[in-house]
């Protein structure tokens, strides 16, 4: 008989690097399961982790099937594989068709989620890492320890990078795992609609104004999205103010999303400011190459459309080359490379024709020689070489990491557009057309002097207009 003791290191380490399992999941879910007897049929498993029944339900749901087919796999043989908590003789959430306590569990769960106002699709697991990794880690040790590590956590980057995705992906983390934990998803728009509409009536009673703060404040995880949006508007600020307050001191998780840095945003009170970096602020950054075919890949997959690694399949490559056309014209953002794919997928089906790039570029029409060049267009393509934001590049920063990047948008915008100096300066947001001239002229000169600087500015070249 075969000693799954033995063999339990070498099933585990199959998992984490076969799954890609990531490390904070491991530890909290994988590393805690040990064995607690076996024979030639069955293996009998406990959980041992801190989350108790949350955690257990959620290592049957995801990794269940990973399990029996690790074991499987190192052992050579099939079992029968049951999970448990300490000293508890029933098995709970198992993970059988007619297990009615998990049917409900599920119904339950399900409610939850949407009384949270969040999108069960978001979700580490659907979450493309990339160039993303310390976003991702840290929102994942936020979800682990909420209220404990990064508190607040601030989530900043530009339109459509996936900030929605990661601050949603804690919630249904958290509501995964805690069936008591009380998550609570909103928009800074509709938080602001909620205390316009209390301060519009004529005669606003005093219950509903505490009804309004119970229901922001009463929570044990608050997820605001967009927070920029509160600029200039000071009595929504006044109330954001004191519900980070409350929920501070009672050690309760706060996430905030925003499309700049905290200090970046105008108009606002400077203790508001202070309250968004006091935790952790981490930005997201554009997709690179490598990132946006992976997106492009699962994405593709979710819509039946499947994609393998297999280069000897003529089918599969076309499709692989369809991405990589996709991947290589739609650089912006998330949602750009998901609605182009969306449209080439949607075209195929209608006119029952197969996907291939010949077929991407007659759909979406991406004409290299007739594309406009703008500044947003330069910034965006020098953020992604430099692997840094483009919130970054706008930002105030005069470190030489960014302020090097920063001239090279100065220098492309000039030569590759009839934009004003002022004008370019307010998509870098500087204020003094000199400070445009001046980072122009350094890096004109720098192209002379130094043949490394030369050959990224060819390279950045090649990327804005490869024609």
């Amino acid at each position: 008989m075969i000693d799954i003791n033995e063999k339990w290191p070498e099933i585990l380490d199959f998992l984490k690097t076969e799954y890609e399992i990531q490390e904070v999941a491991f530890q909290t879910f994988i590393l805690p399961l040990k064995v607690h007897s076996f024979d030639d049929k069955n293996i009998t498993l406990v959980f041992t982790g801190g989350s108790g029944i949350g955690g257990l339900s959620y290592v049957n749901k995801r990794y269940y099937d990973f399990i029996v087919l690790a074991i499987s796999i190192i052992t050579g043989e099939e079992y029968n594989v049951n999970i448990y908590l300490p000293g508890n003789v029933e098995k709970f959430y198992a993970n059988t068709e007619n297990n009615t306590s998990e049917n409900l569990a599920d119904i339950e769960l399900e409610q939850r989620i949407k009384d949270a106002n969040l999108d069960k699709r978001f979700t580490f697991e659907s979450f493309v890492v990339g160039n993303n990794a310390v976003a991702q880690a840290t929102s994942l040790a936020v979800a682990d320890s909420p209220g404990e590590a990064y508190n607040p956590l601030f989530i900043y980057g530009g339109v459509g990078l996936g900030k929605t995705h990661l601050m949603q992906s804690i919630g249904n983390f958290i509501l995964n795992n805690n069936p008591t934990a009380k998550v609570l998803y909103t928009t800074t728009e509709s938080f602001t609609n909620e205390v316009i509409d209390l301060l519009g009536r004529q005669k606003t009673n005093q219950d509903d104004i505490i009804e309004f703060r119970k229901k922001y404040r009463n929570v044990d995880v608050l997820l605001i999205d967009d927070i920029q949006f509160i600029s200039k508007k000071d009595r929504t600020q006044e109330e954001i103010f004191n519900t980070i307050n409350e929920l501070l001191l009672k050690h309760k998780q706060i996430v905030f999303t925003s499309d700049r840095k905290p200090e970046e945003i105008e108009d606002i009170a400077d203790r508001l400011t202070s309250r968004f970096q006091q935790g952790l602020t981490v930005d997201i950054l554009n997709p690179d190459y490598e990132t946006r075919m992976a997106i492009l890949k699962k994405y593709a997959n979710t819509k039946g459309v499947k994609v393998t690694d297999d280069m000897e399949d003529p089918e599969n490559v076309k499709i692989i080359e369809a991405l990589d056309y996709i991947a290589t014209n739609f650089v912006s953002n998330v949602r750009e490379l998901e609605g182009s794919l969306n449209n080439v997928i949607a075209f195929s089906k209608i006119s029952n024709k197969p996907i291939s790039k010949e077929f991407a570029i007659e759909t979406l029409k991406v004409d290299n020689t007739d594309k406009k060049i703008t500044c947003e267009s330069i910034i965006d393509t020098v953020a992604e070489h430099f692997q840094i934001s483009v919130a970054d590049i706008c930002s105030q920063k005069r470190s030489s990491e960014i302020s090097f990047p920063r001239q090279i948008c100065m220098y492309l915008c000039r030569i590759y557009t009839d934009e004003k100096l002022e004008t370019i300066g307010n998509y870098l947001n500087k204020k003094n057309h000199a400070t445009i001239s001046y980072g122009y002229n350094e890096i004109k000169k720098a192209i002379e002097t130094d043949a490394s600087i030369k050959a990224t500015i060819d390279v950045l070249k090649k990327k804005i207009d490869p024609n």
